[in-house]
């Protein structure tokens, strides 16, 4: 109560609004303020007959306790069935790609249909842990890993192995996959294992470390580009490089694996109405066309 006085104070501008936003006293809303700083040692608010102004220490105290009152707000409002309109800060991360999935159009798309939402947008292909890392959502290529997220898969993405014209002239190009053992490979950890490539539900092959693994997809293209290997990266990633005659396709006849993108957030999250109406909108949006309409509920499965 003490916190949600002051956050509202806060946000309002005064004990007057704060105290009808609440449905309190103004004298009621003073106590709370009052207690909240007796309990701390320390001033929050600078009070005068026509202002309220935040200390120092009541800044500090804003900008710790804001999101925490805003989550408790709307989760006591989901309880009592009063959420009707997604609200709020969204935290979201996304791969440094992310253009290459539309998201970067999708994005301003959500933001016109709900304008009372506010997205921090972070850009990583680095495994993130959402609840430490404090993200709401994210997107994620490949394998979900942790068993206390849920994810929405979104779509495929074919594969491809590639390499530079220059590279396979010097050293030979592929018969079988398992020439892929006499080649030195760019690995690429966020989407494969390191030491095996599965090209097909049917065709797993081991393959040797080159000089370069990352967890990024762009920095295995660039050396992909350089000659330094052979990659296995999303067809769309290199799709304007084969067009070019950049990169040359390897056994395209034999590699139909397809990669997935999920949408992972924090088990329980899709209750909360912002996420609900930001994953609902971006599954929408990034559809198959050949895959059926999602309608107004989300079948979640366990990440593993």
């Amino acid at each position: 109560m003490a916190m949600m006085s002051f956050a509202a104070v806060v946000s309002t501008g005064g004990f007057s609004s704060a105290a009808e936003m609440l449905g309190y006293s103004k004298a009621a809303v003073s106590r709370q303020i009052a207690k909240l700083e007796q309990s701390i040692g320390v001033r929050l608010l600078d009070r005068t007959t026509r202002s309220v102004t935040l200390t120092p220490a009541g800044r500090e105290m804003y900008a710790r306790c804001a999101r925490i009152v805003e989550e408790v707000s709307e989760a006591n409002q989901i309880i009592s069935g009063m959420v009707s309109k997604p609200r709020g800060e969204l935290k979201v991360n996304a791969p440094v790609v992310a253009s290459l999935f539309d998201l970067t159009s999708i994005m301003p798309r959500f933001l016109q249909t709900y304008p009372d939402v506010r997205l921090f947008v972070n850009l990583s292909d680095s495994k993130v842990d959402l609840i430490k890392g404090r993200f709401d959502v994210a997107f994620w290529m490949g394998d979900t890993f942790d068993s206390s997220l849920d994810s929405v898969r979104l779509r495929h993405y074919p594969m491809v192995l590639v390499a530079s014209r220059g590279y396979l002239d010097s050293a030979g190009r592929l018969n079988v996959p398992n020439d892929l053992k006499d080649h030195t490979c760019i690995v690429e950890t966020h989407i494969s294992k390191v030491g095996e490539w599965r090209l097909s539900e049917d065709i797993t092959v081991p393959i040797n470390r080159g000089p370069l693994t990352s967890n990024s997809v762009r920095m295995a293209r660039e050396a992909t580009l350089e000659g330094l290997g052979i990659s296995y990266l999303p067809r769309f990633l290199v799709e304007d490089d084969i067009a070019a005659g950049r990169l040359e396709p390897l056994l395209p006849e034999l590699v139909t694996e397809r990669i997935p993108l999920h949408i992972i957030f924090p088990r329980g999250n899709y209750a909360l109405s912002k996420v609900r109406a930001f994953v609902d909108f971006v599954r929408e949006e990034m559809r198959d066309e050949d895959a059926p309409a999602s309608g107004n509920v989300l079948a979640l499965a366990s990440a593993i």
